[in-house]
Parts: C-alpha cells; structure tokens; sequence
C-alpha cells in the first residue's frame, strides 16, 4: 500500500481479486455517505436486532480487549486504546450506521476464512499493535487489504498482511533477502503500517484521512485536502477522494464499527513460542519427523522464502511453533552448525544422478564417505557436505504465490 501507482491500478483489481478469495474489498461502486436516514439505514435498523440475537461472526472465543491492554508495557501506550472512539469523532450516527451495514453485507460471507486465517498470525499482529501503541481495532486494516493472507500478492506487486509495496517497505525499513520477505513477516510489517498510520492521524487529525493516506498516499491526500479542506463533521459523502479511495475508508470504518460492538469477533490466536533453529535446516523433513500438520510452519513463518536453509549466512532462523508441539520439533533440531548432511538416496537412483542432483563429484563424495560408497548407496544413505549442498537450488516456500497476471486500464484515473 501507500503508493499512488499501486493505488491507481488496484482500484480495477478489487473486483477481480476478491472474487478469487485474494482481497475481500468485496466493493468497488461510488458510495454516497449520506448524513441522513435513508434505505440502508432503515434495512439496518430492522436486521440488526437479528443479527445481534442470532450469528455472530466468530468462530471460537475471541481476544480479550482488556488482556490485551493490560500487556502494554507504558502508560503511554495503554492510553492509546483510549483514542478507539476517534474513529467516529464528527461522524453522524446515521452516517456509522450505514457503513457498518455495508461493511456487514462485504464481509460477513467470508468472514469464517478470515477469522480461520487470523489464528496463524494474530498473535505477533496484536502484540505488535500493543507495543507500538497503537489502537487493537487497526487489525482490521488487513481485512480489507489482504483478506487475512499473509500470501496475498497483487498485479503491482503489493505483497503481505498489509500489502506493502517493495519500496514502502524500504521507506518503513523493513528489510528483506534472498531467505526472509520482511512484508511478509507478520511483527515487522505491521510494526511498519501502524507506525505510518500513527503518524498519519497526527498529520490529518483524524481517522477517516489516516486510512486514505494509507491507500492513496500522504501526498495525494494532502493535496486534496488542500483544495478543499475536509473535516469529520462535513460527512464521508464529501471527502475530497477518488471513488474507491472512499470505498476503501468506508469499509474499514464499517469493520472497525462492527468489532467495537462485537458482531465482528476474532477467535483466539493459536499460542505460538519461538524456536531458534540452526542452519543446515531443511524444513520439509523437519516437518515430517516432528509430525507436523502440512504447511504448518510456513503457515505460522510467511516470511520464510525457502524451506532448504543451507547457506552459512542464515546461520539461524526463528520458527513459530504451536507451543503443543514445541518438544517434538526441538528434538529434530540441530543445537551445533554441522559441516554434512545425510541425505537417502531415491529409489533405483544411481550415484552419477546424484551427483547431477547435488551438482558435486564422485570424488567428493568419496572425501566426505567412508567406506565403499557403492555399498553406502545401496543402503540408502550418504554424506553430503554442506559446501556442496551451497551449490544447490535451495526449495521454495510452497504458499508463496506467483503474482496475478491481468491487464488494467487506470488511464481513466487521474491522481
């Protein structure tokens, strides 16, 4: 997020994305933002009682507020929490209302995927929010930009929870390399995002312009807001932004409304510990001797860019693992750097394929093995020094996904 170009082309995308379960910013229309009673507000006044007396969008206990404030660690930062009303400040009731129903009427279809995905990385997210001292209900940002995946990538290359782009996130000092994608590391993007929407409150004054900044750029609405200044109390109707820039900030503070009084509830994260792992790793035996669910520590680890870690300079990496099943990854684990591997040889594979699958040389092998290594390979194990296994091709990530491929025409946009 946080760039114009990124902004311009994604407001063609929202359809499109959404429908494939990528981005759930389910509406892209003009909306009006009217300050008084009308259709919408009345369908919402009628359905509300049913919705508050019958479902409620959650899936299993939700985070507790209070809990979460209380883990702050200053004063300044529990006083914070205390800003959650400036969301509305100047804001008509009727006005809440409606957005609240749009926002309820987007969401509420796919809100069992997305509460299902916040249980793999709300943890780090919320607790990041708190240290940062920002509000609890800007977890629902990544609603709207990324439906909760922390694999979500679009056409422009936006990437993550928070959809930063690779120069965003170098703006915001996230960094990444050929192992970790810091958009995706779930305590350093957010850290990124609340800090410039922190900063962006304090340089409108408001809430509603915050998130504008956040889609369309702090530029492109200070420009704007020069030419026709804009506060809370004129209406959302008259907020001098492009249409889906408006879309954007109504649904946000629609799901903001809806978490506040409790229609939207999180379930409770899964309680996740730190391992430090020592590398040689390679993550897809780690996972079968630990007995992992498939997927699980990538799914717990976005940022992993591999799933082989080889090389010496990722010395260690920091997996998050279900507290559960902690003991039985730590006894998988390497506690020493080591200087070989044991790999098992494929069925009916031969030792010049092998060679050819760790680009290395019998002769090598043979330094590295004892013994016959004819006999060695026929029982099914050898030696592979990690100097070799440098050379090799390290596996992806299996969850990273290619980017979406479209055409878009944003020449009807003018920023």
């Amino acid at each position: 997020m946080i760039d114009p170009m990124h902004s311009r082309t994604r407001s063609l995308l929202l359809p499109v994305l959404f429908s494939l379960g990528l981005i759930s910013c389910a509406q892209t229309q003009k909306h009006t933002g009217n300050t008084a009673p009308g259709p919408l507000f009345n369908f919402w006044q009628q359905t509300k009682p049913l919705l508050a007396s019958s479902q409620r969008a959650t899936v299993s206990e939700p985070l507790n507020s209070v809990e979460a404030v209380k883990m702050a660690t200053s004063a300044k930062q529990r006083k914070a929490y205390s800003t959650s009303s400036d969301f509305f400040t100047g804001l008509s009731p009727a006005e809440i209302e409606v957005v609240r129903m749009e926002a309820w009427k987007a969401y509420r279809p796919h809100w069992r995927t997305i509460a299902k995905r916040s249980r793999y990385v709300g943890q780090p997210l919320l607790d990041t929010l708190v240290k940062m001292g920002a509000p609890e209900e800007l977890q629902m940002i990544p609603i709207v930009e990324s439906s909760y995946d922390p694999y979500a990538q679009s056409e422009v290359g936006a990437t993550g929870l928070w959809q930063l782009m690779p120069s965003t996130a170098t703006d915001l000092r996230i960094k990444s390399d050929r192992f970790i994608d810091g958009r995706r590391d779930i305590r350093a993007s957010t850290r990124g995002a609340a800090k410039f929407l922190l900063k962006q409150y304090k340089r409108f004054g408001n809430w509603p312009l915050a998130f504008a900044a956040y889609h369309l750029g702090a530029r492109g609405v200070q420009k704007r807001i020069n030419r026709r200044p804009w506060q809370p109390e004129d209406g959302l109707r008259k907020i001098p932004l492009p249409p889906i820039t408006k879309t954007y900030v109504r649904n946000i503070l629609g799901l903001i409304s809806l978490y506040q009084v409790r229609e939207f509830v999180f379930p409770k994260p899964f309680p996740t510990e730190t391992v430090h792992v020592q590398t040689p790793i390679n993550l897809d035996t780690l996972h079968k001797k630990a007995e992992l669910p498939k997927y699980q520590l990538f799914r717990f680890n976005p940022e992993l860019n591999l799933k082989h870690y080889y090389d010496e300079n990722a010395s260690a990496i920091s997996l998050r693992v279900t507290r559960w099943r902690v003991p039985a990854v730590k006894k998988h684990i390497l506690t020493n750097p080591a200087e070989y591997l044991t790999i098992s040889i494929r069925e009916g594979e031969r030792l010049k394929d092998i060679v050819k699958r760790y680009n290395t040389s019998v002769s090598e092998l043979h330094q590295s093995n004892s013994g016959n290594l004819t006999l060695l390979a026929k029982a099914g194990k050898l030696r592979i020094p990690l100097s070799v296994l440098k050379r090799v091709q390290a596996g992806k990530n299996p969850l990273v996904k290619p980017p979406i491929r479209m055409l878009a025409d944003n020449s009807s946009l003018s920023l």
